[in-house]
């Protein structure tokens, strides 16, 4: 997928809850890419309903990854409610979200 005339791999977090129970799988997909030379990055939130605390936490950790290979970022299509808790905690601010 093209973002501001970069190619970015897009990953689906297909788990409606992103969390302490499915941390590790999100881990494993992001650093295969990353290893695999992807340093572009956009996660397709559009199936995520509830995000806790691990799941930031998560998110965090993968983009600071992204970043140590001097990569980039997307948060897609993330609804209302998800958008919710990302404004609650600031964290709207840090991250770069594309409809």
């Amino acid at each position: 997928m093209i973002i501001e005339g970069k190619e970015f791999k897009v990953i689906p977090v297909s788990d409606e809850d992103l969390g302490l129970s499915n941390m590790n799988e999100m881990k494993k997909k992001t650093e295969e890419e990353l290893n695999s030379g992807n340093v572009c990055l956009a996660l397709d939130l559009s199936g995520l309903t509830t995000i806790n605390s691990s799941g930031l936490g998560v998110l965090i950790g993968i983009l600071n990854r992204v970043k140590a290979k001097n990569g980039s970022l997307k948060m897609l299509n993330a609804d209302d409610r998800i958008m919710k808790i990302f404004t609650i905690t600031k964290l709207d601010l840090i991250f770069d979200f594309k409809a």
